[in-house]
């Protein structure tokens, strides 16, 4: 060893083998909690792999099938075998070994990282490992199943704990919107239709209680912040631009930044950034929410996609997994297509979502924000919910004032239907007749009141 390799303790990985070899009973609950990249010994690889097909495909598991399997006639592996039943006492320890094994894969492979870090190249191959790095220690202990009495016991946990959605400083999402870490929300709109203006509305509102990103790919972080300062101050963005400035407007830009650094909210340049770029500098900085300004702007991890639509539906399903690997609230803003001219401005469809209809699968929520008269800036918006996996869809009035970059919601709510308590019943049995009218004709749960 020339110590430019780290050290590896392979002895966990071979016990672990070697319990399997020893006591076929035993391969069932490593398959469940292993996988071949916890191992670093090509040799357990391949055994761990035959394992595998054998335990699935129901066959008889023992030393014998296991080498015949990996290797006919290899009488090295033969040789490997029999030294791990030698030296595997027994296989009761089996879990403080898989326990070991992948606590030291872990450690080989983030000190690898440090060395690829050591030289690379620029700053985006550098995020991309610092990236790695992150999700790998973040996996040390995996917890993807339940079974119905574990299930029924995380919900009864769930239930003492008020969930906290998230805020978008319009009162009918706040009343109705129920999202928080782990989703991925897709705001789309036309060009100028105002889709930076009210994300930034929204990120503002989030950032009081919340640690948020805003990924900027479009416009310059000086220019979007001159938009959010516009919006808070109420001071004309064309006066801010123009430095048509007097002590009025410098009082109201002083009052506007005592409020802004009130919140946590972090505005990075981010053009010609991958979805990889995106996620390390999310999980550096330990955002709760994330903002993407747009999505068709990221640009593909890969140069191999066939087509355009292909490299679209990548980066939708990459920000989806960041957001529910990552416990982190992606909402990435999305442009549309433009409806044929002799149709005018009409309701937007998830089918507009321009160059994937990926991003409609991959979202949970969905929200456009449009106006019918694209010829003014001030002209009445509107924002649509088109999908909302647990709550209500619908259609409400916004007003923006385009000179200060300002939304603000009317007074009309998104609320669910008032669930009315039956009266409790007796023991004579009822019909479904009966239940059903005390609910004056719909149920609750009806589609004509909003449940999806």
């Amino acid at each position: 060893m020339d110590g430019t390799e780290p050290r590896r303790d392979t002895w966990p990985e071979q016990g672990v083998i070697g319990s399997m070899l020893i006591d076929s009973s035993v391969v069932g609950l490593v398959m469940a909690q292993m996988t071949e990249d916890d191992l670093l010994l090509e040799s357990d690889k391949l055994l761990f792999r035959t394992f595998r097909t054998l335990f699935t495909a129901g066959k008889t598991i023992d030393p014998v099938m296991v080498s015949n399997t990996a290797a006919p006639g290899d009488k090295g592996l033969r040789d490997y075998i029999l030294q791990l039943m030698d030296i595997t006492p027994t296989a009761a320890n089996v879990e403080e070994y898989m326990s070991r094994a992948r606590a030291e894969a872990r450690r080989v492979k983030v000190q690898s990282i440090g060395r690829r870090l050591m030289e690379a190249q620029d700053e985006a191959d550098a995020l991309a490992l610092l990236r790695q790095g992150e999700a790998m220690l973040s996996d040390q202990v995996r917890d993807d199943e339940a079974d119905m009495t574990k299930a029924f016991l995380e919900f009864q946990s769930d239930l003492e704990h008020a969930p906290e959605y998230l805020p978008w400083g319009l009162p009918f999402l706040d009343e109705g919107l129920d999202i928080s870490g782990g989703q991925l929300v897709v705001l789309g709109g036309r060009p100028s239709d105002g889709k930076t203006a009210l994300a930034l509305h929204m990120a503002q509102a989030q950032a009081k209680t919340k640690n948020v990103g805003f990924f900027t790919l479009e416009d310059d972080r000086s220019t979007l912040f001159s938009r959010l300062v516009s919006s808070v101050s109420g001071v004309k963005l064309g006066d801010i631009f123009r430095r048509r400035l007097g002590d009025e407007e410098y009082e109201l830009l002083a009052l506007s930044g005592d409020k802004l650094v009130q919140g946590r909210l972090t505005i990075i340049d981010s053009t010609g950034w991958t979805v990889n770029e995106i996620a390390a500098r999310a999980l550096l900085r330990k955002f709760d929410v994330i903002y993407v300004d747009y999505l068709q702007l990221i640009r593909p991890t890969s140069r191999s996609f066939a087509t355009r639509q292909d490299a679209v539906a990548d980066i939708s399903i990459s920000l989806a997994n960041l957001a529910r690997q990552n416990h982190i609230t992606v909402v990435a803003l999305s442009q549309m297509s433009r409806p044929p001219e002799k149709t005018g401005r009409r309701k937007p469809t998830m089918a507009e979502l321009r160059e994937s209809g990926q991003i409609e699968q991959d979202a949970n929520v969905i929200m456009f924000v449009w106006r019918k008269d694209e010829s003014m800036s001030d002209t009445p918006r509107y924002l649509t919910v088109s999908k909302n996996k647990t709550g209500r869809l619908g259609t409400w009035d916004l007003s923006f004032q385009g000179d200060i970059q300002r939304f603000s919601g009317h007074n009309s709510t998104l609320q669910k239907p008032e669930r009315r308590a039956p009266e409790r019943l007796g023991p004579t049995q009822m019909t479904w007749e009966d239940l059903t009218g005390r609910y004056d004709g719909d149920l609750p749960f009806d589609d004509k009141e909003g449940w999806i």
